[in-house]
């Protein structure tokens, strides 16, 4: 790694991003890690070449996969399950809720965690210690299916799936018919669903077709984050339909304790609410199976 990471955003588009230095950097068992300190986001988590959490911005992707879900759950979220997670952010914004009793966070990588224990402590602030917390170095594929456990929220946070990862098959019709049984009555699942951007939604159409095969009542939203350089998109699904905003927010409010950087009560009314372009590509996605994968660029 030069002074600068090329981040591949398609095979003709290539973003830099200039660091002061490498942090730490290793091959693990499943993918390229590396943590690096840039000038313009600050501290990085990268992965497979890719940025997947900013200190400047990763509350923007946080708050937006995590706190919806409690507003748009139907049932008091006492038990959830992070797959992936890898920071501890995502852990740290559910441990928010004040009527969770348990969360456990399934990640394949346990080398790339450790490292986000030693060196990202802005990310998770010691919420891998909190007694209501277990967290298992295991494929989440393998780990659901092999549970009989129920969840009030499933949380995907999930890189996006590229071609020879270990991701791909969680986004696929057969993961979410599994995910589907493994919700308790009224649960609901969230996931990151890749970037929304005019140039490249494909994973996210595909993404929300599959859903769609699987449940009842979906919501895409998005938000800009600085540091993916696009609009990232999240996907929830349930059987349940959704509440409005105002009710959705009363639900956020009593579930979460202290202030929150990015999530208000007019944008959580905004989502769902999507370019038109955006609505049609939701409409015209194919369906992701594991004989038919669909990989993804930025």
């Amino acid at each position: 790694m030069t002074e600068w990471l090329k981040e591949k955003f398609s095979p003709y588009e290539t973003h830099l991003h200039k660091f002061k230095k490498v942090v730490r950097k290793k091959r693990t068992k499943f993918q390229n890690m590396a943590i690096v300190d840039t000038y313009s986001f600050g501290r990085c988590l990268v992965l497979d070449g890719e940025i997947q959490s900013a200190l400047s911005d990763e509350k923007i992707y946080h708050e937006l996969l995590v706190h919806p879900a409690a507003g748009f759950c139907a049932v008091k979220p006492e038990k959830v399950i992070i797959l992936g997670g890898g920071e501890g952010a995502t852990l740290r914004e559910v441990l928010r809720w004040k009527s969770v009793s348990k969360v456990v966070m399934v990640d394949i990588d346990g080398e790339t965690v450790e490292f986000c224990k030693k060196y990202l402590e802005p990310w998770h602030r010691g919420s891998f210690r909190d007694p209501r917390a277990e967290v298992v170095y295991a494929d989440a594929y393998s780990y659901i299916k092999n549970s009989s456990d129920e969840w009030d929220i499933i949380i995907m946070d999930l890189p996006c799936p590229l071609k020879g990862g270990p991701a791909f098959k969680l986004y696929t019709l057969e993961f979410f018919k599994i995910l589907k049984k493994r919700l308790a009555k009224g649960g609901l699942l969230v996931t990151q669903g890749g970037g929304a951007s005019s140039v490249d939604s494909d994973f996210h159409f595909a993404l929300y077709a599959t859903l769609k095969k699987a449940f009842k009542h979906l919501m895409s939203y998005q938000m800009f984050v600085p540091s993916f350089d696009v609009p990232w998109a999240f996907i929830a699904a349930s059987d349940r339909r959704f509440p409005a905003g105002k009710k959705a927010w009363d639900k956020i409010r009593r579930a979460a304790s202290g202030p929150f950087d990015t999530l208000n009560s007019q944008l959580l009314d905004a989502l769902g609410k999507n370019p038109e372009f955006f609505k049609k590509g939701l409409n015209s996605g194919k369906i992701i199976t594991e004989r038919k994968p669909v990989y993804f660029f930025k």
